[in-house]
């Protein structure tokens, strides 16, 4: 696996004490670096998680800044030393993109912290790659031929949405509303 890697190194108030810093990022992620304390990242409308491999030999801490809504986190977010870093990115189902900053800093009061510019697709970038996945759909089973009807959550939580019509794409025999599915569902009326 190909990775793009920022490196800053240098050294402490003591020459003795050299305070190496990495952070790699795989290499399917759009990267682009402004200047020599801050990149850029464009991320993709879909949920994902993304790898980041911190190298150090002293503390490090990662936060975040947003402009409007949290849209992602790391963990762990802190630590001595080498570690994997998981960096969870929400979905976007809103028009606009989502932005904020990413704070990489490196022992105290070091001049080795960067900043990473976040900008996350939302529905105004037509994103051809934006997949829905698997737990993103609530399952539920035909009771005339056993088909499974995957129903999008947001469909299920939209209040505009509960008089939309579910139909079995195999039987065609069951026609119900997103409303009349979750209250059979859990037993409050008949099908």
């Amino acid at each position: 696996m190909l990775a793009f890697s920022i490196t800053f190194s240098g050294c402490s108030d003591e020459e003795t004490d050299t305070n190496q810093s990495e952070v790699v990022f795989p290499s399917d992620v759009n990267l682009t670096k402004i200047n020599e304390e801050e990149y850029s990242i464009e991320l993709k409308q879909g949920p994902s998680i993304i790898p980041i491999e911190i190298k150090s030999n002293s503390a490090w801490k990662i936060y975040f800044s947003f402009d409007d809504e949290r849209f992602c986190f790391a963990y762990p977010h802190g630590g001595v030393g080498d570690a994997t870093v998981d960096f969870c990115v929400n979905k976007n189902l809103s028009d606009e993109r989502c932005t904020g900053k990413m704070y990489i800093s490196f022992k105290e009061g070091s001049t080795k912290s960067k900043i990473v510019h976040l900008s996350q697709k939302g529905n105004i970038d037509n994103d051809e790659n934006f997949e829905y996945e698997e737990w993103d759909y609530y399952h539920f089973e035909c009771p005339w031929c056993g088909n499974d009807i995957p129903i999008l959550w947001d469909d299920l939580l939209d209040s505009g949405k509960q008089d939309s019509i579910i139909t079995c794409n195999l039987c065609e025999l069951f026609e119900k509303t997103i409303h009349d599915v979750l209250w059979a569902k859990h037993g409050w009326d008949d099908l």
